[in-house]
C-alpha cells in the first residue's frame, strides 16, 4: 500500500516537505538554516532555477516540471486520481528508507510539527 496525499493543489504539500528536507540537510551538513540557503540547496540538488526554487519554498507558483522535480527530491511522485494530482511515495526513491525497504517520507502533519519545533 502506498502513501497518498490527495489534494487539488499539491504546492503546499511540496513546500512543507521540501522546506523540512532542506532544513534537515543543511543542519546535517553543518550549514546555517536560512530560507536563502534552503532555496540554494533545492536549486543545486534538483536543477530548478534559484528563483523558482525560492518561489516553490514560499508556496508560490510552480510549473508542473518544478513540482515533479520537487516531488522526486522528496521521495514522491505525482500521479492522477479522479483527475486530481496526488503525491505518492516512490518506492524506488533513495530517501529515508523505512524498515520495510520502501520510501517513507514523513506525513504532512509530522513535517509541519518538525518545522514548528525546529527539528526538521
Amino acid at each position: 500500500m502506498s502513501l497518498q496525499i490527495a489534494t487539488s493543489d499539491i504546492r503546499q504539500t511540496l513546500k512543507v516537505f521540501s522546506w523540512a528536507r532542506a532544513q534537515h540537510l543543511l543542519r546535517c551538513r553543518g550549514y546555517p538554516v536560512s530560507f536563502a540557503g534552503a532555496a540554494a540547496l533545492v536549486a543545486a540538488e534538483t536543477g530548478i532555477r534559484g528563483t523558482r526554487a525560492a518561489a516553490a519554498l514560499s508556496g508560490g507558483f510552480s510549473s508542473a516540471d518544478t513540482q515533479a522535480r520537487l516531488a522526486a527530491w522528496n521521495g514522491l511522485s505525482i500521479k492522477q486520481k479522479h483527475g486530481e494530482p496526488v503525491l505518492v511515495a516512490d518506492p524506488d526513491a533513495d530517501f529515508e528508507r523505512g524498515s520495510g525497504g520502501g520510501a517513507v517520507p514523513v506525513s504532512i502533519e509530522e513535517a509541519q510539527r518538525r518545522l514548528e519545533r525546529g527539528i526538521a
